[in-house]
């Protein structure tokens, strides 16, 4: 037989044994770390304080024999120990050259040389030295576990308890190591003065003695009545003086420094508690962000298990924060420490080494925004460095970082590939979404609703709307596996199936392809793999998890549900086991990636519009565009932001059917940002202040379609100028948000605010509040035209009990513009197609029927996933657009409604009107208004927006009916009232309606022919009747 043919075997049986090991070693390892390792270290101590005790209490006799009995037993359960926590040690090395270790080792002395004490009376005084050592392993078991209670003092009780333990050591230690030296030194001075025949010049060497010369040599008093006889007894009390000298007076200085705290929070310290878990807040830390973060952190969808939140900060709690301290919703929970994350005796105190996660916030309206985020990236490499250099593990980072680029600076700073860390990036998150919204209005409120927990509603709400709106809220986007039963089915064919039985909306799926995790969404007609070969995961939108564990076990026998949970169970301690280097360098975050600039330049050019040359600043800056015919239907910006690259980036995205206008209202020019989007077709710049109307009718507001304000940034940190005067930011973007109204009642606005009670100011006159104000139930919000910056909190929370949120997000968003080049061939290559978010028109085949209905044709004939309804005024009793989050299947839908989907491409029968079909829309429900419908009194008002290419405006005045008839628009479509669900006065005005555009369709060709002929004439009387209306309206 050839050699080749039989050495595998062996190399396999050292393959087995050595993997055999590793989970024995493992397995020690948890069990030394639990209750068990806890009751072998006091069982331990228990033993050496008996055995020390014992030893003592011989010194005063003679010829104990079964002493070394003892000793013998005693050191046999050393060595267990020993060489178990050897065994189990990650790095063996390591632990045996440890203090701790190496006195152990000293303790096993007996035990090996006993038996030869007698061929060398040496040996018998290191015997007895390692007796009186072991109470340094009950010194290090009392330390361990024995903890001072945690009061505002507990600091200052803690460092006093240290000292009088050192004390205490030093004394018992010395005394001990003194008696074995200078007892058998003093026998022999004593039978010498025998021999002589004269008066003992000494006495016998007692421990009492030997304490009593220890303590006064502590107290510097040297009353010389006992002195050493030895030199080895003379070179103990040298070092005792050396060690007193060092150690005592740094403890004395720890003493009078934390004596001297005025703060009680600077001298208190987490007593760590192994079942309740608990993490640490720190970086900025403002009551708003803590309110926000706490909110979701202890939401009971997030499970009924306690867990603890330590906040790290500076400075002393100001009164708003002391009033959240003593919330009774979370008082039990919090634990508030006055001090430094770059200070390791602060860390310590913070038990970071036993902690579940840091999450380190910033401050988002910080105009500094690169100084921030370094700051928080040394505070994250600190807290690293210091729970790595105590436990030689990992600890966990939820970050939030200003800047998207400062993510390649961390990961740089780092030099590791974590995905056990979350990097929230404030502006790009931010930016993508201002600008999804424009094109796809409502997703804010979508967002907000699926990252957001929410409690149950206590009975129902005032109006219909709301109550939809309110039932939406309590959707969330959970992750489960995938049951194997759906395998070979596509994932459009998987999606019918969860909604039909489980009422969620599948629409993300994640699996394992070699050592990459990929995740996509939507990818329609996918077919879906071996579940549990691919490790695939489902992203799900529901009431709760329990309807996402029915999808994990769907149509499995009672026996393989069992099965399941069992191999859960498994996973968990695998998980458990898995050393961090291991897990870190099975995943990947596309997140964490940074791009070199090649390759950024051309995912750019793949798939964004960008003009081939950069354009210079001065062309495109007009003087003005007010009553511009070219430019209409755009978005005004006001303000200019340093990162509005991201913004005018997801704008200019190539899956958008046409490309809007971007006009920047702002006081200065952006010369600096500039560079940056420079290559950004339709982009303009106004000089102007957005505050004055002067400057908002240059950026022709009047005919804009969207206007976006961005929040004011600060120079200064809320801990310098106090929470209630920070407010104080959103003042001038509550100023433009009314200045834009009152030019522009009709135009949809997308504000940025600091503190969500600001909303209060944009509301109308005429609003009611639901009982007390809660900016959730709140029109504004229901629209999702106010993206509030706590967001942010509330995501990094998420993020912390959902690692993959923020990737599911971005890709919502950008779709997979996130993805590396590397995962995106694996995509071409497994035909795995990605989606993105759009907003579609209700067909009209199904207006009038179900939301179920629509869901069912949409997934399983068009491979679309509808996530949720974007409902305009009059879908029901609104007054204002509202999102309705995975509507029950039964909701009627009418033509008011848009339907949010995943597609991967929109048909082109699905794509519907433009902008400007929906701004009519919302417009016309704003303006169906009924008055003195008992006197049967009927006025009908209509406002046409002038398109491209509009010249002129005929008003005809006929039977008191005011008919408005628009010299462009060449296609009248007749409202179908059959499908409309409307009461009988709406009907009535309907039909009207109907009566006017058909009388219009009649006249309008005349209409055409006179304008021609009476040009001016017509252009003088329009002005007139149109000032007219205009001051009928106002008043």
């Amino acid at each position: 037989m050839k050699l080749s043919q039989v050495a595998p075997m062996p190399i396999k049986q050292e393959v087995e044994d050595f993997e055999n090991r590793v989970t024995l070693r493992l397995y020690l390892e948890k069990l030394l770390s639990q209750k068990w390792g806890r009751y072998l270290d006091i069982f331990s101590g228990f033993i050496s304080l008996t055995s020390c005790m014992i030893y003592l209490g011989t010194t005063y006799f003679s010829n104990v024999d079964w002493l070394s009995t003892i000793d013998i037993i005693v050191c046999s359960l050393y060595l267990f120990e020993y060489l178990l926590k050897t065994f189990a040690a990650q790095h063996r090395l390591q632990y045996i050259l440890e203090v701790n270790s190496a006195v152990e080792l000293f303790t096993l002395m007996p035990l090996f040389i006993l038996q030869e004490q007698e061929n060398w009376d040496y040996l018998t005084r290191l015997i007895n030295i390692s007796r009186v050592i072991r109470f340094l392993r009950v010194v290090k078991t009392i330390s361990k576990y024995y903890q001072i209670g945690d009061n505002e003092f507990g600091g200052v009780n803690k460092q006093i308890y240290t000292i009088s333990l050192t004390i205490l050591t030093l004394i018992i230690v010395t005394a001990g190591v003194l008696q074995a030296f200078e007892s058998p030194k003093r026998k022999e001075l004593i039978a010498l003065d025998e021999e002589n025949q004269c008066g003992a010049s000494v006495d016998e060497c007692t421990f009492h003695e030997m304490v009593y010369f220890t303590v006064v040599t502590l107290a510097t008093v040297g009353y010389g009545d006992v002195t050493p006889q030895t030199e080895e007894g003379r070179v103990c009390v040298i070092v005792l003086i050396i060690i007193v000298l060092v150690v005592i007076p740094k403890q004395m200085n720890e003493l009078i420094r934390l004596m001297g705290l005025q703060s009680v929070y600077a001298r208190a310290f987490y007593k760590w508690n192994p079942e309740v878990p608990h993490i640490i807040i720190c970086g900025h830390v403002s009551v708003a962000a803590l309110r926000n973060f706490c909110s979701e952190l202890f939401h009971q969808d997030h499970g009924s298990q306690d867990k603890n939140a330590i906040i790290m900060r500076l400075t002393k709690p100001n009164t708003e924060m002391e009033i959240f301290l003593h919330n009774p919703k979370y008082e039990l929970f919090l634990t508030y420490l006055q001090g430094s994350p770059m200070v390791d005796r602060d860390l310590k105190r913070a038990a970071a080494t036993q902690a579940k996660a840091c999450v380190i916030l910033t401050n988002k309206q910080i105009v500094n925004s690169q100084s921030s985020d370094h700051k928080n990236i040394l505070i994250g490499l600190q807290i690293k460095k210091y729970v790595n250099h105590i436990t030689g593990g990992n600890i966990r980072l939820c970050m939030q970082l200003i800047k998207p680029e400062s993510k390649l600076n961390y990961r740089q700073a780092l030099g590791l590939k974590v995905i056990t860390d979350q990097i929230i990036s404030v502006e790009e998150f931010k930016m993508n979404l201002l600008a999804k919204s424009c094109f796809c209005p409502g997703i804010i409120a979508l967002i907000g609703n699926l990252i957001t927990s929410a409690g149950e509603q206590e009975g129902d709400m005032e109006y219909e709307w709301l109550n939809e709106y309110t039932k939406g809220m309590g959707h969330e986007i959970y992750r489960t596996d995938l049951s194997f039963k759906f395998q070979g089915k596509s994932f459009s064919e998987v999606a019918t199936i969860v909604y039909n039985e489980f009422k969620g909306i599948l629409f993300g799926i994640e699996f394992d392809i070699g050592k990459y995790t990929i995740i996509r969404l939507n990818p329609g007609s996918y077919i879906i793999p071996n579940t549990t070969e691919a490790n695939v995961h489902a992203y799900i939108i529901c009431e709760d998890k329990k309807v996402a564990d029915q999808v994990a076990t769907y149509e499995m026998t009672t026996e393989e549900i069992a099965n399941y949970h069992y191999q859960l169970l498994q996973k968990s301690k695998q998980k458990e086991k898995l050393p961090d280097d291991e897990e870190e360098e099975k995943f990947d975050d596309p997140l964490l990636y940074g791009k070199d600039s090649i390759e950024e330049a051309e995912m750019l050019e793949q798939d964004y519009v960008l003009d081939p040359e950069p354009i210079s600043l001065m062309t495109v800056t007009p003087t003005s565009l007010q009553d511009s015919t070219e430019i209409t239907n755009h978005i005004v910006v006001c303000g200019i932001h340093p990162s509005i690259y991201y913004f005018l980036l997801a704008l200019r995205a190539k899956y958008l059917k046409e490309l809007q206008f971007v006009v920047i209202l702002a006081p200065e020019q952006p010369t600096k940002q500039w560079e940056y989007i420079n290559r950004f077709p339709k982009v303009r710049f106004i000089k102007g202040s957005p505050l004055t109307s002067d400057g908002l009718l240059r950026a022709n507001i009047n005919f804009a379609d969207k206007a976006v304000i961005f929040a004011q940034g600060s120079d200064q940190s809320i801990d310098e100028v106090g929470d209630a005067i920070d407010e104080m930011h959103d003042a001038e973007s509550i100023f433009i948000y009314k200045a834009i109204k009152k030019l522009n009642p009709s135009i949809q606005i997308m504000i940025e605010l600091v503190y969500s009670s600001n909303i209060e100011f944009l509301l109308e006159k005429d609003y009611q509040y639901q009982n007390e104000f809660k900016y959730e139930f709140t029109p504004l919000q229901a629209s999702g035209e106010v993206y509030i910056s706590a967001i942010i909190d509330t995501l990094t929370c998420q993020a912390y009990f959902n690692p993959h949120i923020v990737t599911i997000l971005q890709q919502i968003l950008t779709g997979q513009r996130q993805s590396t080049q590397v995962i995106r061939a694996i995509c071409e290559h497994a035909d795995l197609k990605d989606s993105n978010l759009y907003q579609v028109p209700v067909p009209e085949d199904y207006l009038n029927k179900t939301f179920g209905e629509l869901f069912n044709y949409l997934s399983t004939e068009r491979h679309l996933i509808p996530l949720g309804l974007y409902r305009m005024a009059g879908a029901v009793d609104n007054k204002h657009p509202y999102v309705y989050t995975n509507p029950p299947s039964e909701t009627k839908l009418t033509h008011r409604d848009k339907v949010f989907v995943l597609a991967h491409q929109l048909p082109a029968d699905l794509t519907g009107g433009s902008n400007l079909d929906l701004k009519a829309m919302q417009m016309e429900g704003k303006q169906l208004d009924i008055e003195n419908e008992n006197k049967g009194l009927i006025q009908d008002k209509f406002k046409n927006q002038i398109q491209n290419g509009m010249q002129k405006t005929l008003i005809k005045q006929k039977n008191d009916k005011m008919v408005v008839f628009s010299g462009v628009s060449k296609s009248h479509k007749i409202l179908d009232l059959d499908n409309l669900n409307v009461n009988s006065t709406t009907f009535t005005m309907l039909d009207q309606i109907n009566e006017t555009i058909s009388l219009i369709k009649e006249q309008i060709q005349s209409v055409q022919t006179n304008l021609l002929l009476q040009e001016d004439e017509i252009v003088e009387k329009c002005r007139t009747a149109v000032r007219y209306e205009l001051t009928t309206l106002i008043q």
